[in-house]
């Protein structure tokens, strides 16, 4: 069988998406190591069963990867080479020819090469791009193939592979946003031509990708005659009379959803005062979206300070174009809206509320945990993670001078979901529901003194791979003088209270007695 015949097997791909050509070097960028997993899977498992076949693991054990294959699927034999020190992995990747000519790789080998993207985070641009053209060089001659599925985040070294287009022969990446799984073909080479910027949405079922069912019909929404009405409450306005007669007004937001249900591309403008209403809301928007279809516009107006970053994502996640900020002017709000029309949303089929309300809900952990109840805690997260908010992962180096007690001092979390621990030294920090660009000010508010003033360095981790697991769950129980500032106190106040006989009563002051 000769190389060209293997493919990724993704369902319901066209073979020029996913073929190998014979001594082809293709790369997939893939931010969760469970996908990997399971594309690594679904390549190794579509192999004919006379393929020669190698895989090699860089930090990693084989055995989570392989256990979960059909044994009657797949190459009759599949060669194992494996580096477990993480300390080496970048080396081992350096050298990858010279320990495949070593170990003597048949000719017309199919190599699948498993690799955390945090390994190879020091490989500048020129050295990235001398190793894949040696690479590739080596697989020609001997007319082999070379998969790379490269896990976690690492934008850098894709900018790098962009500019690679004939020393590698496909690129693409593969990752989660807004509960979808998506996957962008950057380029991909094949005896049948080549494919390029192709934006596909896959579905996972019965643990293998498949191009969605939504992606499959694409359905192109017809033209109608309300594309130009705007169903509107009426407090988003302000006050001010209908624009046009396109405009139509509505006192409560029952009666503008009442009338959306009849239309196909109107534009339908929401009031929303309180986070309160936003699960409620979501919901209907959803119910919206299933009967209406894409080509409607749903925009909301927040009219009080009340969104959350969490609260923006699960809107949009359910059906909403836009959230327009509180203190938007009128002539830019209009603007926004204007922006919207004939855009069409990105759907999402089949969408499970409760799961989604999990995800975006906060664990009930908050402040310093001990190494293994905070790494547990963020499997948890990121396990159910399918990419509607972003969080922060932070490893941060404490100045000299002080003991750790002194520094958690410095340190308030108030918020659920915002954990942190202690290991051999580090401070490691989570917050949940943070963008990047709000780090700044989240550690702003954590922090009693600057932050800079109390950690010479602060490392982004792209994912929870990048920690150094194993030294987690060996660490001892959190001591028992461990408590961020706050906590203690108010444990101590509690004591003090209870130990003195003294029950907290509720009283009411008089208007004159409060003022004065």
């Amino acid at each position: 069988m000769i190389a060209s015949h293997v493919t990724l097997a993704i369902r319901h791909f066209q073979d020029e998406q996913m073929l190998l050509r014979v001594g082809g070097l293709y790369w997939v960028a893939i931010d969760r190591a469970s996908d990997a997993d399971i594309l690594a899977r679904q390549f190794l498992s579509a192999m004919p069963e006379q393929q020669l076949a190698m895989l090699v693991c860089l930090g990693r054990e084989a055995d989570a990867l392989l256990a979960p294959m059909d044994a009657k699927c797949g190459p009759a034999a599949l060669r194992l080479f494996a580096m477990l020190d993480a300390a080496h992995v970048c080396a081992s990747f350096k050298f990858l020819t010279s320990d495949l000519h070593r170990v003597n790789v048949g000719r017309g080998s199919q190599i699948l090469l498993m690799v955390s993207a945090i390994d190879l985070e020091n490989l500048d641009t020129e050295y990235l791009q001398r190793w894949c053209t040696n690479t590739h060089r080596w697989l020609q001659a001997r007319d082999c193939t070379l998969l790379v599925l490269c896990y976690g985040q690492a934008p850098q070294m894709h900018e790098s592979l962009l500019q690679l287009n004939e020393r590698i022969s496909g690129l693409a990446q593969l990752y989660r946003r807004d509960s979808g799984i998506c996957y962008q073909l950057n380029f991909w080479h094949s005896e049948l031509g080549v494919s390029a910027t192709q934006a596909l949405e896959l579905e996972l079922k019965q643990g293998a990708f498949s191009l969605s069912q939504a992606q499959l019909s694409a359905p192109q929404p017809a033209r109608t005659d309300d594309q130009r009405i705007y169903l509107t409450q009426r407090s988003v306005l302000e006050g001010a009379p209908p624009l046009s007669e396109q405009w139509r007004l509505f006192e409560h937001r029952d009666d503008v959803l009442q009338h959306a249900a009849h239309a196909r591309a109107a534009s339908v403008i929401i009031a929303l005062e309180s986070n309160r209403e936003v699960e409620g809301l979501a919901r209907r928007l959803y119910e919206l979206r299933e009967h209406c279809g894409t080509a409607l516009k749903i925009i909301v107006r927040e009219m009080e300070p009340c969104l959350r970053y969490r609260d923006e994502r699960l809107l949009l996640t359910c059906g909403a174009n836009l959230i327009v900020p509180f203190q938007t002017s009128m002539a830019h709000f209009l603007s926004l809206v204007d922006s919207v029309q004939g855009q069409i949303w990105r759907y999402r089929q089949a969408l499970d509320f409760q799961s989604l309300f999990d995800r975006l809900r906060p664990p009930a952990q908050r402040g310093l945990l001990a190494p293994r109840h905070f790494i547990e805690t963020l499997d948890q997260v990121y396990g159910g993670a399918s990419g509607e908010v972003s969080h922060q992962l932070l490893q941060l180096t404490p100045r000299g001078g002080l003991n750790i007690e002194q520094y958690l001092n410095q340190i308030s979390l108030r918020r659920f979901g915002d954990i942190a621990c202690v290991v051999e030294g580090t401070f490691y920090l989570f917050l949940f529901a943070c963008r990047a660009d709000g780090l700044e000010p989240a550690l702003g508010n954590i922090c009693r003194l600057p932050w800079l003033d109390i950690f010479s360095e602060c490392k982004t981790l792209e994912t929870i791979d990048a920690l150094p697991r194993q030294t987690f769950l060996d660490a001892p129980q959190l001591p028992g003088f461990f408590h961020l500032a706050g906590e203690q106190v108010a444990a101590d106040l509690s004591q003090a209270i209870a130990s003195n006989g003294y029950t907290p009563q509720r009283i009411t002051l008089s208007l004159s007695e409060h003022c004065a």
